[in-house]
């Protein structure tokens, strides 16, 4: 992936409480929200009904075991047959 500069103004208030001048903590602020972000619109397209958990996972940039996590704490329970469980433990094969 070709790497570019963004630049971004940012109220300092929002930052109130950090020590908003440490490169490291900005860093961290933005991958948090990026983080949260792809959450977020990943499980609005699972509930939506665009693909597994999986499949959105893959199309926003998360893995798939994190994305189930974030659901699970959100109350979002992923539904599961026999054959989903065998292909979380790769028993499954097609007939």
């Amino acid at each position: 992936m070709a790497q570019g500069v963004v630049t971004l103004e940012i109220p300092e208030r929002w930052f109130q409480g950090l020590d908003w001048a440490q490169t490291a903590t900005l860093q961290e602020v933005i991958q948090l929200g990026i983080y949260q972000l792809k959450v977020r619109r990943a499980l609005e397209m699972y509930q939506a009904g665009a693909g597994s958990l999986g499949h959105v996972a893959e199309k926003v940039g998360l893995s798939k075991r994190d994305l189930v996590r974030e659901a699970r704490t959100r109350g979002i329970e992923p539904p599961f047959d026999e054959q989903t469980v065998r292909e979380e433990f790769g028993t499954w094969t097609p007939t």
